[in-house]
C-alpha cells in the first residue's frame, strides 16, 4: 500500500507542476497586445504580375515568395544581376520561385533585338528554357544569330523546329505582350 500512496503523491505532485505551468502561461498570454502595424505588409513597390502558362518557373512551383525578374538578354547589367537572383534562387529552391519576363531597353540609334527573347521563349517549347536562358547569360556572352543557333545545338535542340518557333508570329506577340506589361509597370531598365 506504501507504494501505491507513492505513485499518487507523484501524481498529484506532477498535476501541481502542469497546472502551475499551465496558469504561467495564460497570465503571459493575457499579457500580449495587439498593435497595428506601422508599416503596410506590402509596400508600395508590390504588384501583382500575372503568371502565363507559357512562363517558365525556376525553383519551387508552390513557393510563397515569387521574384519576377524584367531582364533584356542583350544587357550587360541584367545579365549580372540575373545571374545574381538565379543563384539565390537555386540556392534556395524550396522557398522561392523565380519567372523571367522580358523588357526591351530603349535605344536611341538602333532597333530594339528581341532575338534572344524569343529564342530562349523556344528553347522552353523544347524542356531547356533554364539551361538556354543560363548560357545566354554567361559574361561576355554574344547574342547574334550565330551565337544563339550554338547554344541551341549545344542543348541538342530540334533547331529546324526551334527556328520556326523563332520567327513565328505568335512567339513574337509572347515578346511583345511581355514588354507591354513592362511598360504599364514603369520599368524602363
Amino acid at each position: 500500500m506504501h507504494q501505491i500512496t507513492k505513485f499518487y503523491l507523484l501524481l498529484l505532485l506532477a498535476v501541481a507542476v502542469a497546472g502551475t505551468i499551465f496558469a504561467l502561461q495564460i497570465t503571459r498570454a493575457k499579457k500580449i497586445s495587439i498593435k497595428p502595424a506601422d508599416t503596410p505588409i506590402l509596400s508600395d513597390g508590390y504588384y501583382n504580375i500575372e503568371i502565363d502558362q507559357d512562363d517558365k518557373i525556376l525553383g519551387n512551383p508552390g513557393a510563397a515568395l515569387t521574384i519576377t525578374v524584367f531582364s533584356d538578354f542583350t544587357c550587360k547589367n541584367c545579365r549580372q544581376k540575373y545571374n545574381e537572383v538565379a543563384t539565390f534562387v537555386k540556392e534556395h529552391p524550396q522557398d522561392i520561385r523565380l519567372i523571367l519576363k522580358y523588357a526591351s531597353r530603349p535605344s536611341l540609334f538602333f532597333k530594339t533585338n528581341d532575338l534572344p527573347q524569343r529564342s530562349a521563349f523556344c528553347a522552353g517549347k523544347q524542356e531547356k528554357y533554364w539551361g538556354y536562358v543560363d548560357a545566354l547569360n554567361k559574361d561576355g556572352g554574344s547574342t547574334g544569330e550565330n551565337a544563339l543557333t550554338t547554344i541551341a545545338e549545344d542543348l541538342k535542340l530540334n533547331t529546324v523546329s526551334w527556328w520556326q518557333c523563332v520567327n513565328s508570329p505568335q512567339t513574337q506577340q509572347k515578346i511583345n505582350n511581355s514588354k507591354a506589361v513592362a511598360q504599364s509597370l514603369g520599368i524602363t531598365e
